[in-house]
């Protein structure tokens, strides 16, 4: 399956890398740059992407303000992002991810494993987005599904989960220090960190959701875990 993917990053250097992480990883893919916003601009009025690759820093822009133009664009509905940063503040992890991003990779820390699993992730979400609207999900019994779960679990959930990405954090910044740990525990690490990102987000769907007080149609239901 070839995949049509575009990358803004301001960096040629890191377009590149990903470009062969991509290659290594036995993706076919139709590969196009862009630098900055007016570069993505102009891509996006000529053709339509599957995956979209956004640097969080671009200059005096930001990987935000890319997401926000892509999702915008009538002719990119079926795009899925994936911020690529030099951060590790998972803090900007879950803000793009809650405006849409599918995905968000740490660039010291893409690898073909992690890109595999980013990209594979993201595709079946997109098709159980598929599944749910073809199905015709009953909203009532959906939102009271989320309103019990958020009761009985929520709270001791995001409690858990706080502490447990504060653990991770603290773990792999010692870890950069130390040339004896264990390269595959890192990448479990970031494997669980990832997760758990995910689930920050979906618990905050969830919360939105139930404290709305009204039916959620389906469309929209698409919108919040897009």
């Amino acid at each position: 399956m070839l995949l049509n993917v575009l990358s803004i990053d301001d960096d040629e250097m890191d377009r590149m890398r990903l470009l062969k992480i991509c290659r290594k990883a036995g993706l076919m893919v139709d590969f196009t740059e862009a630098a900055n916003l007016d570069e993505m601009r102009e891509c996006l009025d000529i053709e339509s992407f599957d995956l979209v690759f956004i640097d969080h820093n671009l200059g005096m822009d930001t990987g935000l303000d890319a997401l926000g133009i892509l999702l915008a664009h009538e002719e990119q509905v079926t795009a899925i992002p994936i911020m690529l940063t030099s951060s590790v503040d998972y803090h900007i992890a879950v803000e793009a991810m809650r405006r849409g991003c599918a995905d968000y990779i740490v660039k010291d820390e893409l690898t073909v494993d992690a890109l595999i699993k980013s990209v594979t992730s993201a595709i079946e979400r997109r098709a159980l987005y598929g599944a749910l609207t073809d199905a015709r999900a009953s909203e009532s019994e959906l939102k009271s599904v989320f309103e019990r779960f958020m009761v009985s679990c929520g709270p001791e959930m995001r409690e858990l989960l706080r502490r447990s990405m504060m653990g991770v954090r603290a773990v792999k910044m010692q870890a950069r220090d130390d040339d004896t740990v264990d390269p595959t525990l890192l990448s479990n690490l970031s494997m669980f960190e990832r997760s758990a990102k995910d689930l920050v987000v979906f618990m905050d769907d969830l919360e939105s959701v139930v404290g709305e007080g009204r039916r959620l149609t389906v469309n929209e239901l698409r919108k919040r875990i897009q």
